[in-house]
């Protein structure tokens, strides 16, 4: 198991000065996304299930699942999450997370945006990464907006992003736009991590799906 800073270092995606640095002053995107206690209201053992969707023009749409198995972690409010990332082929495999407070979707999502947009490039996953995490620190305010979920309209808030504008190292990917919405009223708050090219050529979308007593 990896705990919440040993997981965010391998990964890559939150700010990691130097010793001797001062610790950076976080974003109102990154606080939300990285420093709200997403897992601590829930009720452990459970499982949250997410909808995977890709759609790309020419091609059928794929669908796949993910899946978070949460525990009791072993101090207050804190959990332990052993991951199952997409399935079959797809399958992208990360050690369980142990400690969290936040959901470590996010962390497993962005780095999985980092691998494939390296090898449908070329470039350097760290390059990825580090476009992703400078996007987070410079982020507008997140976005407050209504949400429709479990049958009621629910406060939301959307983080919104486009890394790589401008970088002719990302190629057609330098349009790509991203979306993170969550919710508290959302087990885990994640509702919708998407990204999408402006011309629609590419879509992908994580979507929760439910949450399963175990």
């Amino acid at each position: 198991m990896l705990g919440r800073r040993g997981l965010i270092a391998a990964l890559g995606l939150a700010p990691l000065p130097l010793a001797a640095e001062p610790a950076p002053r976080l974003s109102e995107a990154q606080l939300l996304l990285f420093e709200t206690p997403h897992l601590a209201a829930l009720r452990p053992p459970l499982r949250l299930d997410y909808a995977f969707l890709r759609e790309a023009a020419g091609a059928a749409p794929l669908q796949d699942a993910i899946r978070l198995e949460i525990r009791a972690g072993a101090e207050e409010g804190r959990r332990d999450v052993s991951p199952e990332f997409l399935t079959g082929p797809r399958a992208m495999h990360y050690p369980p997370a142990r400690g969290f407070r936040g959901n470590p979707l996010l962390l497993f999502a962005l780095d999985r945006i980092a691998r494939e947009l390296s090898a449908a490039t070329g470039g350097a996953q760290g390059w990825f990464r580090n476009r992703i995490r400078r996007a987070l620190a410079d982020a507008p305010p997140p976005k407050r907006l209504p949400l429709r979920f479990d049958g009621a309209e629910v406060d939301a808030t959307e983080v919104a992003l486009q890394p790589f504008a401008g970088e002719p190292r990302a190629g057609r990917y330098q349009d790509q736009r991203y979306r993170f919405v969550l919710a508290e009223a959302v087990p885990g708050w994640i509702h919708t991590i998407a990204s999408d090219l402006p011309d629609g050529a590419v879509r992908e979308a994580i979507t929760f799906a439910t949450a399963v007593p175990l």
